[in-house]
C-alpha cells in the first residue's frame, strides 16, 4: 500500500482543480475581493499573475478547510489537519523570511 505524506498531499492539493476553482473565483470577485481582483485583472494583461504568496496560501488554507468539511468521512481529521496546516505554515515562514510574502507573483 502506498503512504502518502502531509507533503505529498500538499503537493498535489494545491495544483488541483478544487484549489485551481477556488482561486480563480477569488482572482475576479470584484465585489467581496475587489484589490485583488484588479490587481490580477492589470496584471493578466501583461500575462502576469498579480497576487501574493500571503493570497495564495490564504487560499490554500481556506479551500482546505472546505475541501475536510465537505467530506464528511472524516472521523478525527485533526492529525491530518495539523500536518498539512503545518506544511502550509512552513511555506509562509519561507517567503517571509525571504521577503516575498507580500510580494506579487509575477
Amino acid at each position: 500500500m502506498l503512504k502518502l505524506t502531509a507533503k505529498d498531499f500538499v503537493h498535489n492539493f494545491i495544483r488541483s482543480e478544487y484549489v485551481a476553482n477556488w482561486t480563480a473565483e477569488k482572482d475576479s470577485d470584484f465585489i467581496n475581493e475587489s484589490d485583488r481582483a484588479a490587481r490580477c485583472y492589470d496584471a493578466a494583461a501583461d500575462g502576469c499573475d498579480g497576487k501574493t504568496h500571503a493570497e495564495v496560501i490564504e487560499d490554500w488554507r481556506g479551500s482546505f478547510s472546505t475541501w475536510i468539511r465537505d467530506r464528511h468521512m472524516w472521523q478525527e481529521p485533526e492529525r491530518f489537519m495539523a500536518a498539512v496546516n503545518a506544511e502550509f505554515d512552513a511555506t509562509e515562514e519561507w517567503h517571509e523570511k525571504n521577503g516575498s510574502l507580500w510580494e506579487q507573483i509575477g
